[in-house]
Order: C-alpha cells, then structure tokens, then sequence
C-alpha cells in the first residue's frame, strides 16, 4: 500500500534524533489514562501496536505487564530496542497494523495504538477490525486520534488556505510533513462520529471517549512553565465531556 509504505519511510527518517521527543508532556498525560483504563490486579499481555520508540511500553513492562511492540518503521523499531534493552517481558516485531498476521487470534488482554496510528495506517477499518480478531474475549482496546475541525483549524485555516481547509474537512484526509522532511504523508482526521461509527462497526462496545488535549494544543504543551500542576489540570478537564469537541 502507497500510503503505509510513504509513513515507512517517513518514520525511519524522523527516526534520526526522535529521542528529543520521549517525555512529552502530551505524552504524560496519555500514559495516566492508559494505565487508568487497563484492568487492575493481574498480569497482562499487552500489545503496543505502532509503538514507535517505547514511551508506552517503558510504563507497563515497569508495572510487570508482558509486552509485544509492533511498529512498521525499522528505524522506530531500533530506538525501541536500545530504550528498553533491560526489559525481558518484551518482544518486538516489524508489523503493519492493519496486517497483524503475526499474532494470534483471542491473544492479548489489551491492544495500544497511541498518537495517532490509526490516522496514519492507511486503513483504520482494517486496523480496528485486526485490533479485535487478536483480543481476548472483554480485551480492550485504547487509543487516541486527531480531531478533524481542531487540526484543519490549526493548519490549513490559519494558513490561510481555505479551499484546501474545505477540502480536508470534507474528507478528513490531510498530507502532512513535519521535521524538515521533504516527503510526508496521508494523515486521515475524525470527526466524533466517525470514530463512534468505525469503532461499532468493527465490533466494539465504546467504553469511553475523552478529549484528552482539550485546554492547549499538545504542541504548546512543552512551553509551559509548571508543567505538573498543568497536567493535573488537563486530566480534569479531559475527563469533562462537554469540552470534548475543544480536543485536539
């Protein structure tokens, strides 16, 4: 598939220099809800699917958790294994998340996909439709995803470029580049409903949807000064759902 084979590529060049980015405090804020929504009281298996450099994994294999990260990018895949080299719990496989054909059917308590994987995977529906085929009976499924309005918004509106804005809004399919890359790629953006009807439509009952970056942009996150007061105060506000459609 083009567009996975344009992420591939863009990843193992983003790969170069990405440790600047494994303590984002959008990140932090991510992980308190991971670890608030998986089953407490056991051992789980855990697959971070799209796992990038570890930063999710790292928190679970500490919780005693077993772990298998899968990731498309080879030059992800390094950083993951240099990063989480004194874990044993962990397993790690090259895979596209859309074709999990390494994994077994009903094999995993929870399945992760953070920041964005299934906006970029190429086709979610297949992703979450993968996602369900590898849990466990009552398994769950945690990710997060971009806000079609509130990215459009910030990028292509400010930008001044409201043909294209129309245009992505009307699609939620989004060319992105960032890092002084040359080449990007696809980037789908949802709307509320559409999440809730792929989500069902691949077989999920929906426990919970949160606007997790509903007070800043997760970009302008890092700028801040009291940053742990300001993750107590982001976690509140996401956990209000009449700020949800404010998330980025």
């Amino acid at each position: 598939m083009k567009t996975e084979k344009n992420v591939e590529d863009f990843y193992d060049k983003a790969s170069v220099g990405y440790e600047d980015y494994k303590d984002r405090i959008c990140d932090r804020i991510l992980e308190y809800f991971v670890l608030a929504s998986i089953p407490k009281g056991k051992k789980l298996r855990i697959l971070d699917a799209g796992g990038g450099i570890g930063r999710f994994s790292k928190s679970l294999l500490e919780k005693g958790h077993e772990v298998v990260l899968s990731e498309l990018s080879e030059g992800m895949l390094k950083n993951a294994k240099n990063n989480l080299s004194s874990f044993e719990r962990i397993t790690f496989i090259k895979e596209s998340v859309s074709d999990m054909k390494s994994q077994k059917d009903n094999s995993f308590d929870v399945v992760l996909m953070m920041n964005g994987i299934l906006d970029y995977c190429g086709d979610y529906n297949k992703a979450i439709g993968e996602t369900y085929r590898i849990l466990k009976n009552g398994g769950v499924f945690i990710g997060n995803v971009n806000n079609r309005f509130v990215y459009c918004k910030n990028h292509e509106l400010k930008e001044g470029k409201y043909g294209l804005f129309e245009a992505n809004m009307k699609t939620g399919d989004r060319y992105i580049t960032w890092g002084n890359q040359n080449a990007g790629h696809i980037s789908h953006e949802f709307t509320l409903e559409e999440l809730k009807v792929s989500l069902r439509k691949g077989k999920f009952n929906i426990i919970n949807i949160l606007g997790v970056f509903n007070i800043l942009d997760k970009y302008e996150m890092d700028k801040l000064k009291n940053k742990e007061e300001f993750i107590k105060l982001q976690i509140r506000f996401a956990e209000n759902k009449d700020y949800i459609n404010n998330s980025s």
